[in-house]
């Protein structure tokens, strides 16, 4: 797996994945930023929410159950010194569908967490990452 990364203008940078596809990543407007894309350590939560969704949402398409929304908010917090790496990581999710159990929802993010997330593993390593969820039942 490899990344491209190239400056655009000031701190504003176009990432460049091995797959094609492009995010714009730019600094606030205090460090010379136009405020034009997301902040690095942004993505590394984005990162996070993306991974742990893709396996929740595979295991629970495998247990079988009708999932039919699924949103993942994550919210970090740094240290106060730098380099002012994650300490706290915490993810919430939301699945939404017909006749789900609730049992399996638990199951398949505890799965995530505990054994399938890559960059959960890496970012436990710096952070204490707690999970919760609910289940909305259509």
């Amino acid at each position: 797996m490899k990344t491209r990364i190239k400056l655009v203008e000031n701190v504003c940078l176009m990432a460049e994945s091995d797959s094609g596809h492009g995010v714009v990543i730019d600094g606030a407007e205090m460090i010379g930023g136009r405020n034009l894309g997301v902040r690095p350590m942004e993505m590394l939560l984005m990162g996070l929410g993306g991974c742990t969704a893709m396996d929740v949402l595979s295991i629970l398409r495998k247990q079988r159950q009708d999932v039919s929304d699924c949103v993942i908010e994550v919210e970090g917090e740094r240290g106060d010194t730098y380099p002012k790496v994650f300490t706290k990581i915490h993810v919430h999710f939301i699945i939404t569908g017909h006749d789900l159990k609730d049992n399996h929802v638990k199951r398949a993010v505890n799965l995530s967490a505990e054994k399938y997330c890559s960059v959960s593993a890496m970012l436990d390593k710096t952070a204490e990452i707690t999970h919760d969820y609910e289940v909305i039942k259509l």
